[in-house]
């Protein structure tokens, strides 16, 4: 079997350049497939898959690159851009000059599944295989891997997988993509949309439902291995299978692990799960925020809440509501009408918040505090200036850990009492903040009582102030380092999104390459200093 190239393309999440894909074409017919899935023993036939979308991607780099020489990447040393059939035949021809380029074909495809309410729905995901590739391959070659990425937290249904066609940036998903043939040599790689998004976008999304959206991306892999087994080429005879994410990513990955070992699901051939700063274990995460006293991403927590506020059975039948545990204040600031909308990204919401600081945090309304020239302060009117008349400069910038809240200016008083003592009192019925609790304890990686196998590989910064290392660490308390594979990241670059960059970049196509070759083993490292301390050799 072929494994991970150690000359790949490096895109990595911070770089963004101005490409614009559009779908080549669209098959409106349905594809009749065979796949099953079982839930309560029962065994439902994955039917009707429809292709909504396709088209092909050209990836062309000026220099070779080696993992782990981020350093030396540019954005005008790597193109990237949609090509019609014709285009793709004719630069297999020419075999593109002096360039390194690789292709890779890419559909959505809609599938039935499970949902949060009990019945089945049309969800939907993005399929990538490699093009045929000069010097490379012949005519549809088989698939010898197939990867299922699982992508990180979202609020924009833009930003969804099937949504590749319209997306204008080098990020996450190109990424996850280019395990087609950039990060590997010839991989089947399916990226499903989570519920409440794409082709469900009405509905709500049931964050870190850990059960449920397993089944789902199961149940998706499934589709895609289906559907291009019967219409592209058979998978290679000893083909094997991966899960790898980062952030929500990292835990979902973690999750279709767990589930395929628990219902004993061969089908689609995991041999383990590369995961990155996932949210393991909510509760503890909802704890960590308490004891921090610091709110980095409000809408973290907002997604917490209105996952559990949603969907979970218990805190229906209560009728729960978002106010029900956070302040007035951040109620007002719209945060989950900006969440159920799907039309804002997660930086769009937290300058949202920070603009609705400054207008009203004077007046008693919710407020961030951000880094300014004279240290962290509120981010209000009253503190554009100094005492002397000069106006302050506030580090503004998203995604850069300089803003953040105070855990009282999210959640009310006896919310944070219980989760931080156990104590009951206030307002807040008894009987919904234990319904709380258990909503979040249920969706642990750990919980359950389940013995882990092989293959579960987990990277994470010891300084990730969005997804804080608690998470991990519940998971080696429970687990033990004898069931997995550990590194834990340590450097002035803690941050969750500059974490991000070096999981991809320099330590995931690794851990899959050691999965894939049956090279795993239970370990625990720290490593540190530059993205490159781990050996690419």
């Amino acid at each position: 079997m072929k494994t991970i190239r150690k000359s790949v393309i490096l895109v990595i999440s911070s770089i963004f350049a101005a490409v614009s894909f559009t779908a080549c074409s669209a098959d409106d017919g349905i594809v009749e497939q065979t796949p099953t899935f079982t839930t309560n023993n029962i065994e439902h036939p994955v039917s009707d898959v429809k292709v909504t979308a396709s088209g092909i991607v050209r990836v062309e780099t000026k220099k070779s690159f080696t993992r782990g020489n981020d350093g030396e990447l540019k954005p005008e040393d790597f193109n990237i851009r949609q090509v019609s059939a014709s285009e793709a035949e004719m630069m297999l021809q020419d075999g593109g000059g002096s360039s390194t380029f690789y292709m890779y074909q890419w559909v959505t495809l809609n599938y039935f599944c499970n949902t949060a309410d009990g019945s089945q729905k049309e969800l939907s995901e993005l399929v990538v295989w490699p093009y045929r590739n000069y010097g490379l391959w012949e005519s549809n070659p088989a698939a010898e891997q197939l990867v299922i990425g699982c992508h990180s937290t979202i609020t924009s249904n833009a930003q969804c997988p099937s949504n590749f066609s319209n997306m204008s940036s080098l990020g996450e998903i190109n990424m996850l993509a280019l395990f087609a043939n950039g990060y590997s040599q010839n991989a089947l790689v399916v990226v499903p949309d989570y519920e409440g998004y794409g082709s469900t976008a009405s509905i709500p999304h049931p964050y870190c439902n850990r059960e449920l959206t397993a089944e789902q991306v199961v149940t998706g892999a499934k589709a895609g291995l289906s559907y291009y087994e019967n219409n592209v080429s058979k998978m290679d005879p000893d083909w094997s299978g991966v899960a790898i994410g980062y952030s929500q990513g990292g835990a979902v990955a973690a999750g279709v692990l767990r589930y395929c070992q628990e219902h004993n699901e061969t089908s689609l051939r995991l041999k383990g799960a590369v995961c990155g700063d996932g949210p393991y274990d909510p509760l503890a995460t909802l704890k960590r925020y308490i004891e921090m006293d610091k709110l980095y991403m409000p809408v973290a927590p907002s997604l917490l809440l209105k996952g559990a506020v949603d969907t979970d059975p218990d805190m229906m039948a209560l009728n729960c509501k978002y106010e029900d545990f956070v302040t007035d204040e951040f109620f007002q600031t719209g945060i989950f009408d900006m969440i159920r909308d799907k039309k804002a990204t997660t930086d769009d919401i937290q300058a949202a918040l920070l603009n609705h600081s400054y207008k009203y945090g004077d007046e008693g309304g919710f407020t961030m505090r951000a880094l300014s020239n004279d240290g962290f302060l509120p981010y209000t009117k009253s503190n554009a200036t100094d005492s002397k008349g000069k106006k302050r400069t506030f580090e503004l910038e998203n995604g850069k850990g300089y803003n953040y809240c105070t855990v009282d200016q999210c959640l009310k008083p006896e919310v944070i009492e219980y989760f931080r003592n156990g104590t009951i009192s206030g307002d807040v019925p008894e009987a919904k903040l234990k319904a709380l609790e258990n909503a979040l304890a249920k969706n642990a990686l750990t919980a359950g009582g389940f013995t882990p196998g092989k293959g579960f590989t987990f990277f994470h910064s010891i300084g990730d102030e969005v997804v804080p290392y608690c998470n991990f660490e519940s998971v080696r308390n429970t687990w033990g380092v004898n069931s997995i594979e550990a590194l834990s990241y340590q450097s002035s670059t803690t941050l969750h999104v500059a974490t991000g960059t070096a999981f991809f970049l320099s330590y995931c196509g690794n851990l899959v390459d050691e999965i894939l070759k049956g090279e795993w083993a239970p370990r625990e490292e720290t490593i540190g200093g530059h993205f490159w301390a781990r050996s690419c050799e």
